[in-house]
Order: C-alpha cells, then structure tokens, then sequence
C-alpha cells in the first residue's frame, strides 16, 4: 500500500503502511470453532449413515454438514485469502484496515479511541497487534515491536490533541 492509494483526510500524513507478511492459516479463535465444527460435521455424517428418510432429518443432516464444513474449513479458508488483499495503514489520526476477498471494505479506527496495543507474536519476525477493548487487530505484520512502538506514540500524540471534555456547569442559583 502506497500513501497515494489511502484517502486522507485533510492535514492527516501516513506514519506507516504495510500488509499482512505471514497469513495464518488458523487464528486465536479457531482454537474453539474448528473442533466445534469437526464434531457438527460428524454429527451430520453419523446421521446420514443412520439411512433416516423422514425430511426433518434429512433437513438436520445438512444444516449440521453446512455448518460443520463451514466452521472447520470454509471459514480459516476464506479469512487466509482475504488476508491476501489486505493492508494496513497507521496515520496521524486514524489506523484504517482495507481488505475483502469479493469487495473491498475499509475500516477505520481512531488513534484515541483505541486501547493500548499489544503483540501476539508469530512466525519469527511477525505477530498481530490487538487493541485492549477494540476489535482492531493487524494481523500477520512484519516487525510488529516496531509497529506497536509507532501505534503507542501516535496514540499518545492523538490523544494529546484530542480536546477535554468541558466539565458542565452547575445550575444558577436565584
């Protein structure tokens, strides 16, 4: 990702831009639904071999292969690729994540409404950074100390300019 390829808003620059050097296959979170999925689509297998015929278990059959086949291998599949078309840009103001494996969305967070970030490391040289009490992570960067360094600073310059919130005034008395 180029500067020139991020719309920015006026007076904001670019700290950092990057994306996505390792893509996991598996995420933090597969850790529940892969096996949860594995044991939906066994159910639905066990089912099936059971020869049922009456079209409620026919229809139990499929819901749970749907749902099973999609948790344990549909869903890491189509987050790897989508990893693919992902980038990653740090402003002064904002940290905006682009990606989509059909359509391209954006998503944009700002710096001082985010929580301190921190690494979960991965392959030697790269890790995600996540945002206590946010969603926003950056998922498979290179040299993510570094990043988060940047992140760190930028939220503590975002915050600086960030007004107080103006203390309300007691009522009058008369």
């Amino acid at each position: 990702m180029y500067a020139g390829e991020i719309e920015l808003l006026p007076g904001e620059r670019v700290l950092w831009a990057g994306e996505p050097v390792h893509r996991p296959i598996l995420a933090r979170g597969d850790v529940v639904t892969v096996p949860i999925g594995l044991l939906l689509a066994a159910a639905g297998v066990v089912l099936l071999g059971q020869h049922r015929t009456d079209q409620l278990s026919m229809i139990l059959v499929v819901v749970l292969l749907v749902l099973g086949v999609y948790a344990a291998v549909l869903r890491p599949f189509l987050r790897y690729l989508a990893l693919g078309k992902t980038t990653y840009a740090i402003t002064d103001n904002r940290v905006i994540t682009t990606s989509g494996l059909f359509r391209t969305r954006e998503r944009s967070d700002d710096l001082a409404g985010l929580g301190t970030p921190s690494v979960r490391p991965g392959r030697p040289g790269t890790g995600t950074i996540v945002f206590s009490e946010s969603s926003a992570t950056l998922m498979g960067v290179g040299q993510p100390a570094r990043v988060r360094d940047q992140l760190v600073k930028a939220i503590e310059e975002a915050r600086g300019r960030v007004p107080a919130t103006p203390e309300p005034e007691a009522p009058a008395e008369t």
